[in-house]
Formats: C-alpha cells, structure tokens, sequence
C-alpha cells in the first residue's frame, strides 16, 4: 500500500475517535511505523500535504518518528512546516523532535 493511502487511512481513524479513546495509542505506533519506514518517501509525502489538519495530526508522532529515522533531513523537513503551517503551532513538537536526536540550535 501506498505511503499516502496509509497514512490518511490511519489518519482518518484517529480522527474518528475520541482523543483520550486509549486507542489513538495504537493508531499513532501505527503512523510512526509507517512514516518511519522510508526517510525518502514522507519527507515526499510531507511536502505534498496541503491540509493543515492531517499536518496537526501527523505531528503527534513527530518525535516517535524522528528517533527512528535519526535524521537531519527530517528534523529540517519538519521545522518548514511551521512556516507552511504557522497557525498550527508546531514548535513543541519539533523541538521534541529535534530533542530527541540530540540536536541542539546550533547544530540546525
């Protein structure tokens, strides 16, 4: 299956349940697994995204999936959604991003 087909299905079934439903925590392994596979592939993926709202639910595993792909590109990637995206308010989770890969501000 695609990565884009993947990822909003997996989307669309998080956003079908409550956030504190405890399954949304088997929905966001689902969707770090996914973006984690291929470093290429959601960078790609994430340049095409034009909906916010799948931007502010993606960002939930930011630094899930960071970790996995330790990978500057990503961190760099993610950090120009904040410009795309300014009223998403996606710096926490890149900073958690960025933490997590033991990055700091000079390094970026």
């Amino acid at each position: 299956m695609k990565l884009k087909t993947s990822v909003y299905n997996i989307v669309d079934q998080i956003n079908k349940l409550h956030l504190e439903d405890p399954k949304v925590y088997d929905y966001w392994d689902d969707l770090t697994k996914t973006l984690s596979a291929d470093e290429k592939l959601t960078i790609q993926f994430l340049e095409s995204l034009d909906d916010k709202n799948t931007v502010n639910t993606i960002s939930a595993v930011f630094e899930d999936v960071a970790y996995n792909l330790q990978s500057l590109a990503f961190i760099n990637y993610i950090e120009s959604l904040q410009t795309k995206f300014p009223d998403l308010l996606l710096e926490h989770m890149v900073d958690a991003a960025r933490n997590t890969i033991n990055m700091d501000d000079a390094e970026v």
